[in-house]
């Protein structure tokens, strides 16, 4: 007999939830937010019911049964290949990982970098911008406007996305960097957010020896990428304390909308320091870009 075919899932998590989990404390985490009047709330919440918006990968205009297609068959992709990386690299078996691994890994921590809410309007105004009347000429140059219907648009979107989280040169500059997973025994836990990277201020690019990129991938452990191995060193060998706060600065300054913690230590620090700190979408830069070229 022939099962009823799914329906496509519309809930589309921007932080995917096997990385939300590893701050459960029994079924549930600690989610702090923002109400309407600007207060920090913190409240019991599933990683199921956190860091997701309705059809925010949604092609708009395609029939139901492939509007969905970039959540399906990309998204969730990358997100259960990373998932099983994430256990290696829990179990401490970072220098184990397969060169496919390795790239599922990269793909998942790129894909970080641009498939936030944030990043996905900044996607939208870029080619918005592009496609206009006004940036066809002055941006593509093109004599006559383009004139493309909404569907196209939105399936431009999508690819454009794609593209820049699977971009080849960016995988093997992430990859070539050196990899480390630091686990701390300090009582303080390292908390996970909407944008939960951390790299320099002034960023350098993958592959640049002073670029690095860290991420929580528990309450315990961060995973380091650095463009080089002295520079890998010393974020290892930074005193735990200094470790966790120089992370949990950059996890909750870049919060959007969400901090997840496993318990309610420091909860003061959380509600101080919440989406303080700015953070350029790098997409919504380029939209920036084409904006004030029309």
């Amino acid at each position: 007999m022939q099962s009823r075919p799914q329906n496509p899932p519309s809930r589309h998590h921007f932080v995917p939830e096997f990385l939300l989990k590893a701050w459960k404390d029994g079924d549930m985490l600690l989610r702090y937010w923002r109400n309407r009047i600007g207060e920090i709330e913190c409240k019991p919440a599933s990683p199921k019911s956190v860091c997701f918006e309705d059809d925010l990968y949604k092609t708009i205009g395609f029939p139901p049964e492939h509007a969905q297609q970039m959540e399906t068959l990309f998204m969730q992709v990358v997100d259960d290949a990373a998932a099983k990386v994430h256990t290696l690299l829990l179990e401490g078996q970072i220098k184990e990982l397969s060169d496919a691994q390795c790239s599922d890994w990269a793909r998942f921590v790129m894909s970080l970098w641009f498939r936030t809410p944030l990043d996905m309007r900044g996607l939208k105004e870029a080619v918005g911008a592009l496609v206009s009347p006004e940036g066809g000429k002055a941006i593509l140059g093109l004599d006559q406007p383009v004139d493309l219907p909404p569907e196209a648009v939105s399936a431009l979107q999508m690819e454009i996305l794609r593209t820049v989280i699977d971009d080849a040169e960016r995988g093997r500059s992430f990859i070539n960097m050196d990899w480390r997973v630091v686990t701390t025994t300090n009582r303080r836990e390292f908390w996970v957010s909407d944008w939960p990277l951390d790299v320099p201020t002034s960023f350098a690019w993958l592959g640049d020896r002073s670029s690095y990129v860290t991420l929580p991938i528990a309450p315990n452990k961060l995973f380091v990428a650095a463009g080089s191995r002295s520079l890998a060193n010393r974020i290892a060998a930074l005193p735990e304390r200094e470790l966790i706060l120089r992370q949990n600065r950059s996890t909750v300054g870049h919060a959007q909308n969400f901090v997840g913690a496993k318990t309610r230590d420091a909860g003061d620090f959380i509600r101080q320091h919440f989406g303080g700190r700015m953070r350029h979408s790098i997409i919504g830069s380029i939209a920036e870009k084409y904006n004030s070229t029309t």
